[in-house]
Order: structure tokens, then sequence, then C-alpha cells
């Protein structure tokens, strides 16, 4: 009785010893697999797609919104009169489109540099995204929107819809025109010598 039973308690030491190893060796390979991970380069294409958001749209009352995302990425901190390019990505989301196209337009104060076009892209996949980039330049301090009008054929049916990309240039605090201090000066005085003279 005592053999089998210092046979069962060894045979259950033996177990969990082999069950910590066991787990020892996962938590190591996990440790490892995350240091891999953390040092793991990533690709032009992957740091993009990390940095893209969804650029903005609304659709008129009573309609579908066609199948497509548009997100985008500013390539540096927009600048008064420094050109700023911005990546965009079409996406997508059905697999019967015939073609994407689409051309974009800039605030008053934003210049766009290049074309307005977006090349056509003829029988889009489906969730994958289609890469497009435009150049604009600020003239201004200022808040603007960058308007992108996308359109997608359907077997001969065109959907169109506006995306909008906020942009701010500099503080985002527009130029205000400066009033000049003599002028200011002189309308003061005139208003004291008329009630002075009105007081008389």
């Amino acid at each position: 009785m005592w053999n089998i039973t210092r046979n069962a308690a060894a045979g259950l030491v033996i177990s969990a010893l082999l069950c910590a190893c066991g787990s020892g060796d996962k938590s190591a390979q996990s440790q490892a697999a995350a240091a891999r991970n953390a040092h793991k380069v990533l690709s032009p294409a992957q740091t993009l797609a990390r940095n893209m958001v969804s650029a903005a749209t609304q659709t008129k009352p009573g309609s579908a919104p066609i199948p497509l995302q548009v997100k985008f990425a500013l390539r540096a901190r927009p600048d008064v009169a420094q050109p700023l390019d911005i990546d965009l990505q079409l996406v997508p989301t059905a697999s019967n489109l015939d073609r994407i196209f689409g051309k974009v337009e800039g605030d008053e104060g934003l210049e766009l540099v290049g074309s307005d076009e977006l090349a056509e892209a003829a029988k889009p996949v489906e969730n994958t995204p289609i890469d497009r980039s435009i150049k604009v330049l600020p003239k201004h301090n200022g808040i603007y929107l960058v308007t992108a009008i996308v359109s997608v054929d359907m077997g001969g049916q065109i959907s169109t819809q506006t995306f909008q990309i906020p942009v701010i240039a500099g503080p985002g605090i527009p130029d205000l025109p400066v009033k000049p201090a003599a002028a200011t000066r002189t309308t003061a005085s005139t208003a004291a010598a008329t009630g002075a003279t009105s007081r008389q």
C-alpha cells in the first residue's frame, strides 16, 4: 500500500515539474516573440497605414453612402508658405465596383499644387487600399478643409460622395488685418473735439 501511495505521489511530483518546465518554456517563447515584435522594423506602407485616419463625410438625407472609405495622413506639420504632402487611401468596401475616380478642392487660402484629379482606378479589389497623394500650400495661418469628391462606378451607375480633410496651418488663428494706429488716434481726437463743441 505504501509503495502504491509513494509511486502515486512521485508521479504527481514529476507531472508538476514537467508542467512547470513546459510553462517556463512557453513563457520564454512568449518573451522572445515579444522581443522580436518590439524590434521589428515596419515597412513604409505599414508605417503609413498606422498613421492613417478616416476623412469626415456626410450623406444627403435619404441617400446611402458609397461603398468606399477615404483615409489620409499628413506627411509633415502644416506651416504657412510651405508645401504639404497629403497621402490618401481609397478603400473599396464592395466587390462589384468597375472604377473609382475623383478630384480634390481646397478652401480659399489653401492652394492646390499640381493636378486636382485623383487618378482613376479600374476594377478595384475589395478592402485593398488604393494609394493617392496630393500637395497643398497654405497661404496664411488658419484652419482649412481639403474636400475630396470621390465617385464609384457600379455597372454604369455612378454615385458620388464628398470627404473632408482638415489642415491647420501655423497656430490655426487666421491672420487678421491690423488697423492703422494713426487712423485710430485721429478718430478718437475728432470724437473728443465734437463732444467739446456740443457742450459749449
